[in-house]
């Protein structure tokens, strides 16, 4: 079940992440040099990793 909401909110914040990057593309300013899209995308690898962690668990 953690894995499905872990999922789930994976999803979301990567939308979340996509949206700044255009915008950031949009305004001219390099991805790189967002603080909001570096903030965000941070986020992101971190849901990944958690998500990692709980597919590589055994079941129980």
């Amino acid at each position: 079940m953690k894995k499905i909401l872990l999922n789930e909110k994976l999803k979301k914040e990567t939308k979340k992440l996509y949206i700044l990057v255009e915008e950031a593309l949009k305004k001219g300013t390099p991805i790189i040099q967002d603080e909001a899209v570096m903030v965000q995308n941070r986020k992101v690898d971190a849901l990944v990793v958690k998500l990692q962690k709980e597919l590589g668990k055994p079941k129980k």
